[in-house]
């Protein structure tokens, strides 16, 4: 009997050698794992071991596959816009800008907070509007009624020249924030987390929607979209017609002021140091800006052609590029790059991607800004009134008052008006910071003073809306 011929075969990749060949494997270069047997043995485990690798080979090749595939539809959805958009809105209704109007709050869906209207020097009481408790939301103006919401948990129409009610419904809680009118639709939200659609005429309620948490911010209407804050850490778009929920995206803590709206764009700030811009159709975020640890954005974000404005706490004003898009890894890089700045290996600290500039002030921001003047207005902690200039940054005036400056600033043609703890209306001149003019109330001002036409309306802690006007 012939003796058996004796091989070495790797058991890796299952290469043959002959059985005194030493050193490592010719093939895939493994220097143990070699097995001396048969050659017919051997060739069993050559095939055994290409079957295991061709196999291999086809796993590799269809995870691969779904890698690829997975990465084109999360390219395809977040950077073209190609994902399932949810229904669009039934109308196209929006809360006016016109003349001698006030329809949402921030008068302009931008949050401007300004209206060309001038302002009146406040020598005359029109009217007043008595609560049971303190007012904490500004009115809105359109046409014949002044739509007011309380803490007495009702929302009143009153008439626009007496005040005399015209109609009261009652919300089964209270609220804090602005009604919106667009349309024949008066949209007002609840603290309780109920928002409701009133025929602005009657007073008769159109739809409702319920929310599990509190609502603060104030609703604005755009292109037939209630854009609102919730409790729940989430912005919802609602079909202002119905009520129906058209998206709803999470956020980065609760979102307690109104939103900004710009081309088929939102902004919206949380309470943290985060803002989110939002595509209206979609509900996908587009960019994501981060202040940095601490600074805190409380109030809401302002608008001006391609810029958005903000304060944050911590004294610091920012304006950013709202078009910029976000791509993938940007945060990553981001913030590896802080890193090395904080490591020592970089010598100057990296720009987010569309900061346009950032400015210090004194004191906290903590109330949403004006515009108008080509001028940006914020009040601070410390009681000032800054003006920056809206494409530079730079300084142009700042006033000091001796008081806690409770409310935002709203421009009324050249004045800025301001409300404080103490209960006063300050006008100032918008192009020089000149104290123009005070006007006095029995409780703190947490509402911004609204013009329309010739009448200031202010909403008071002390439970009175003061209609006041010159006495021309």
């Amino acid at each position: 009997m012939a003796p058996v011929e004796e091989v070495r075969v790797c058991r890796f990749c299952g290469h043959i050698d002959p059985a005194q060949h030493t050193g490592k494997c010719e093939s895939c270069g493994s220097f143990t794992g070699f097995v001396i047997c048969s050659h017919q043995e051997a060739e069993t485990l050559r095939r055994e071991r290409q079957r295991s690798r061709g196999r291999r080979g086809l796993q590799y090749a269809l995870l691969g596959l779904v890698l690829l595939a997975g990465m084109t539809a999360w390219i395809m959805y977040v950077i073209f816009d190609q994902g399932i958009d949810p229904p669009p809105a039934t109308t196209r209704m929006s809360a006016s800008v016109e003349p001698h109007t006030w329809a949402q709050v921030r008068r302009t869906p931008q949050n401007s907070g300004f209206t060309s209207d001038t302002a009146p020097y406040p020598q005359r009481i029109a009217w007043t509007y008595r609560t049971d408790k303190r007012l904490l939301a500004s009115p809105a103006v359109v046409e014949n009624h002044v739509y007011l919401t309380t803490e007495d948990g009702r929302t009143v129409a009153l008439d626009r020249q007496t005040g005399q009610p015209v109609w009261a419904y009652p919300n089964g809680g209270p609220s804090s924030s602005t009604p919106a009118v667009a349309g024949n639709h008066l949209i007002v939200a609840m603290r309780t987390g109920r928002v409701v659609a009133l025929e602005r005429h009657t007073g008769e309620r159109l739809w409702q929607a319920d929310f599990e948490k509190s609502i603060l911010a104030s609703p604005v209407v755009v292109d037939g979209t209630v854009y609102l804050g919730v409790g729940d850490w989430r912005l919802y778009a609602l079909d202002a017609a119905t009520g129906q929920q058209r998206w709803a995206l999470a956020t980065n803590d609760w979102v307690v002021s109104a939103v900004a709206y710009a081309d088929n764009r939102i902004i919206v700030s949380s309470q943290k140091s985060r803002i989110q811009v939002v595509d209206t159709d979609s509900g996908r975020e587009r960019f994501l800006y981060d202040t940095g640890l601490g600074r805190h954005i409380v109030a809401s974000v302002a608008i001006q052609g391609d810029r958005a404005y903000f304060g944050s706490r911590y004294g610091r004003v920012w304006a950013i590029d709202w078009r910029t898009n976000r791509y993938p890894m940007e945060r990553a890089l981001l913030l590896w790059k802080t890193n090395l700045f904080a490591w020592g290996l970089l010598a100057k600290p990296p720009v987010h991607k569309g900061t346009v500039w950032s400015k210090p002030v004194e004191g906290d921001v903590t109330h949403t800004a004006a515009i108008a003047h080509q001028t940006i207005y914020v009040t601070t902690s410390l009681g000032a009134v800054v003006a920056l200039d809206a494409a530079t940054g730079a300084q142009r005036w700042m006033t000091k008052l001796d008081h806690d400056l409770t409310s935002a600033p709203v421009i009324a043609g050249d004045a800025v008006l301001i409300g404080t703890r103490a209960g006063i209306v300050i006008g100032l001149h918008a192009h020089t910071g000149a104290v123009l003019w005070r006007f006095r109330t029995e409780g703190e001002i947490s509402a911004s003073p609204i013009v329309t036409g010739d009448t200031m309306y202010v909403a008071s802690h002390d439970g009175v809306l003061y209609a006041v006007t010159s006495l021309e």
